[in-house]
């Protein structure tokens, strides 16, 4: 575990949550685009590539379905800047193999999309 012993959560501002604490749902989005991340810089080092910089959003789309409000989708759009664009169809593959390796995004029901551009 991570020694952190508090974090304040609550319930979305729509549902009377204050913007001051986490919701379950951003969690669970932040979840995802932290665990893609570190499978990608896992990859970078193993790779040998250098990255100056990343940049990541992620979105998750929530839907009223037959079984109730359910994730449908999440988005992570990465940001990357490299120090030698040689590398840039390595950053392709490392793509690939942080989206097959992450295992948050492979535990989850809906699709998660993750993007990566230059």
């Amino acid at each position: 575990m991570s020694g952190i012993k508090n974090i304040a959560v609550g319930p979305p501002e729509e549902y009377g949550g204050s913007p001051d604490t986490l919701n379950p749902e951003e969690l669970f989005v932040a979840s995802i685009n932290s665990c893609i991340m570190l499978v990608f810089y896992h990859f970078v080092e193993k790779y040998n590539v250098s990255v100056i910089s990343y940049c990541s959003e992620a979105e998750g789309t929530v839907e009223k379905t037959r079984d109730g409000l359910r994730f449908t989708k999440v988005a992570v759009n990465a940001k990357v800047e490299i120090g030698d664009i040689s590398h840039a169809g390595k950053i392709e593959e490392i793509a690939r193999l942080a989206e097959k390796y992450c295992l948050v995004s492979n535990s989850v029901l809906c699709p998660v999309v993750y993007t990566v551009k230059l």
